[in-house]
Formats: C-alpha cells, structure tokens, sequence
C-alpha cells in the first residue's frame, strides 16, 4: 500500500513495483501493468478492504494474483469491509522473519490466542494484559529518546505531542515522491531537500510493514484494540527494544 515499502521491495528483490492505489484508482492506467507482467504479488493486504481486492481480481482475470497478509491480527483497513479470504487458495506460513528474540516470539503468539479467543477486538483493560505479557508501563516523560528511536500510539493528537516535545531534535517524515525520497520516508538529522515535516511520533496504522531498528517506544493511552497493540509490538525484533509508556 505505502511508497516506501513498495521502493523497499524493489531494492530488495530488484523487481518492479508499485502501490495499490495504481491498481485501484479510476481511469485506464492499470493497464499497463496487464500488459507487461502476468503475476503480481500483493503484499500487506490486512490494510485493503475488500472491495478493493474484488475491483483487482476483475481488472486483472487472467493473471496470477498473490494476496500477502496477516489478516485477522494485524490491523483492518482504516475504510471499507475487511479482505475476505472465502474461496480463495489459501496457504499459511508459520515462521516470523522479523522476530529475532524467543521471549518476544512467546509474547506474540500470546497475542494471537488473544485475539483468536475473543468475539471482538475491544479490550478496556488493556493496561492489565500489557502488564501481563512481561511488560513494564512507563511514564511518557521521562523516556531516553534519540531521533533514531521510534516512538507510535494511537492518535493523530497524542502524536503530535511528541512532536511539540521533542521540537529541538530534527527529523522529518517525507510528503512526497521524488528521485531519492519516498512519502513516507522517515530521515533522521538536517532537513531534506523536499517537501516533509517535523515528526517525531506515528500512528500505529502509518508504521504496519515497518521493523524498528532502535528502540521501539509504543504509547498505550487510550489503546483498547488487541490487534493495534499486536500490530505495534510485532514492529520489533527483540523483546529488550519495546518500552510501553503512558
């Protein structure tokens, strides 16, 4: 779905690619791509919904489609009805590439019992099950943050305040598509010669598909859905790199 994983994938295989959007959008453009390639693979599709997925299944009969997801625990799409697997083949993949440390592993599986167990995603008590999973809750104020690290929570406003707090420290997040940039782009240190903004925090949905690399700091006010803290806490490789603050 995002500029920036699509980039990624293609330094990383050295393949074409492209974002959902283009296979979407109204108009002819898609295309193109009909007559060039014959398979495609989708990644990410826990954030498409399905009308979406129905419109590229109908532009692109005759191809072979590969939908990529962890649908069900990571988070559902912010519009539309959720993709609905149905009749389609399905195939399912066990290993978590990202997952580096086995105490994490334990706590991600525990999640997805979770989430599996329950009728829906809300849970008011959600302080008490982080407590639960071996975490330690933190007060926001007094967290040792570097530009590097990655600090996400549920809301535009909560995000926001971290911005306003950590205003003297400069990094960006890229608006734009350019030669060497991609929107979504997250650039550490002087600003970049294109158009971005100061930020210092993202929302949860904004960062599904990226691996934190520093620190991880996830904000769990107002945090109710077992699925948003799932899809935060799987942004890790390691256990010691997540720090729950409040």
């Amino acid at each position: 779905p995002p500029w920036k994983l699509a980039r990624n994938k293609t330094k990383e295989y050295n393949v074409k690619s492209n974002v959902v959007h283009y296979l979407t959008r109204p108009g002819s453009e898609y295309l193109s791509i009909r007559r060039y390639y014959n398979v495609l693979i989708i990644d990410e599709i826990s954030m498409i919904n399905n009308k979406d997925k129905k419109l590229i299944m109908k532009r692109f009969n005759g191809l072979k489609i590969i939908f990529c997801g962890d649908i069900g625990y990571q988070l559902p799409p912010v519009e539309g009805k959720e993709f609905k697997i149905k009749n389609l083949p399905e195939i399912k993949h066990g290993t978590n590439f990202r997952c580096q440390c086995d105490i994490l592993q334990n706590i991600l599986n525990n999640c997805r019992r979770i989430i599996e167990g329950s009728k829906d995603d809300n849970f008011p008590e959600m302080k008490k099950i982080i407590r639960k999973l071996g975490f330690e809750i933190q007060n926001k104020d007094n967290i040792d943050y570097k530009i590097e690290d990655l600090i996400i929570c549920k809301t535009h406003k909560n995000k926001n305040t971290y911005t306003e707090k950590y205003k003297d420290l400069e990094k960006w997040r890229v608006t734009e598509n350019t030669k060497e940039f991609s929107n979504g782009d997250i650039i550490c240190g002087p600003k970049p010669d294109c158009r971005c903004d100061l930020q210092h925090s993202f929302t949860i949905h904004s960062i599904q598909g990226e691996t934190a690399t520093h620190k991880l700091f996830i904000d769990c006010n107002k945090l109710i859905s077992m699925r948003m803290l799932y899809s935060a806490l799987s942004r890790a490789k390691y256990f010691n790199q997540i720090i729950i603050v409040n």
